[in-house]
């Protein structure tokens, strides 16, 4: 992947989103860190505005992250690297994510120091 500049975190809890952005910069303070509640604001968001990767949670309101996946096709900026972000042990979830080709992977939360750096420099 090389060094990503820009990165989508899109999740609803805000106390994850806080902690995950400050890890990211802990890791580089140079990449651009913008957050979405759910996937709708994320869609939105990526009309206008592209990163390279994209951290997605699957439980939101609104839009959850396979709805996200869904939409996300007639979105132009959809992000070089989509990396899905659960606390779910349900092995369909992980099935679902292997064989959608958005997906790059799937990450259990939280989002942590070896996940980042390992994520990041892939």
């Amino acid at each position: 992947m090389g060094n990503p500049n820009k990165i989508l975190l899109v999740d609803d809890d805000p106390i994850f989103l806080t902690l995950a952005e400050l890890a990211i910069k802990k890791e580089n303070e140079t990449i651009e860190i913008y957050k979405a509640m759910n996937g709708e604001e994320a869609i939105s968001f990526l009309k206008s505005q592209s990163v390279d990767v994209i951290f997605l949670d699957l439980n939101m309101p609104v839009m959850n992250g396979w709805e996200f996946l869904e939409a996300l096709p007639e979105v132009e900026n959809k992000g070089d690297h989509i990396y899905i972000l659960t606390s779910s042990i349900d092995p369909s979830d992980q099935r679902k994510a292997d064989e959608n080709p958005l997906v790059t992977s799937m990450l259990e939360k939280p989002l942590d120091k070896a996940k980042i750096t390992a994520t990041l420099s892939s």
